[in-house]
């Protein structure tokens, strides 16, 4: 009878062991549930603001010819240029208009000095803004004031003609930009009447401009 009750008290002992064992395991599972992880959002980087009123002043250097072949008149210059941007995303577009002085000059045949004088251009632009740098392509109508020289007498004409080029644009701070500039132009041929006779002449050129610009 007393072995009975040894075996039926180590039995409950046991029973209860177990049992609370596995409330334990219960109690700790509960209490640290699964929850994934919150998904992480990356903010798109910002882009500069490249649309409104720009003006501002370049230096240029210019080579170009009056006689068709070598070019060989070159010289110094300067340019101020001003325009209107709009901008869709990362594309910017407008239009941009610019003054510039040359001193170029060259000796053609038959004894004749020809001197670009004022230009200026009216153009449209596009680029796409790899904020801090806008990268364009520009082209439109451009003018030039040109004088022919013999033997005392000058003859001044007005050359019109086309523009292309392309170039660089860089954001200093938020209203002040750097930019990099080429252009090739070419004016169609005119009449010079010099001392009697008239004689055609056109005018290429090539330019490269840095300047600074200030945004509105």
């Amino acid at each position: 009878m007393r072995n009975l009750k040894k075996t039926l008290a180590f039995s409950a002992a046991a029973i209860m062991g177990a049992s609370t064992v596995q409330a334990a395991d219960a109690i700790v599972g509960g209490a640290q549930p699964y929850e994934p992880s919150p998904a992480t959002y990356a903010a798109p980087a910002p882009v500069n603001n490249w649309s409104g009123f720009h003006v501002g002043g370049a230096l240029n250097w210019d080579w170009g010819t009056f006689d068709g072949g070598d070019f060989k008149a070159d010289g110094w210059g300067g340019t101020l240029y001003g325009g209107y941007d709009m901008q869709q995303g990362n594309i910017v577009y407008g239009v941009e208009a610019d003054l510039s002085t040359s001193n170029q000059s060259q000796h053609v045949n038959p004894g004749i000095k020809m001197e670009q004088g004022v230009n200026g251009s009216l153009r449209g632009r596009v680029g796409y803004a790899f904020d801090p740098i806008l990268v364009y392509g520009t082209g439109g109508l451009a003018g030039s004031r040109l004088v022919a020289k013999q033997g005392g007498m000058d003859d001044t004409q007005m050359a019109w003609g086309y523009t292309v080029g392309a170039g660089a644009e860089a954001m200093i701070t938020n209203n002040i930009t750097a930019r990099l500039e080429y252009r090739y132009t070419d004016y169609d041929k005119q009449k010079f009447n010099l001392n009697g006779s008239q004689y055609k002449r056109g005018f290429e050129e090539n330019t490269v401009k840095v300047g600074l610009g200030f945004k509105f």
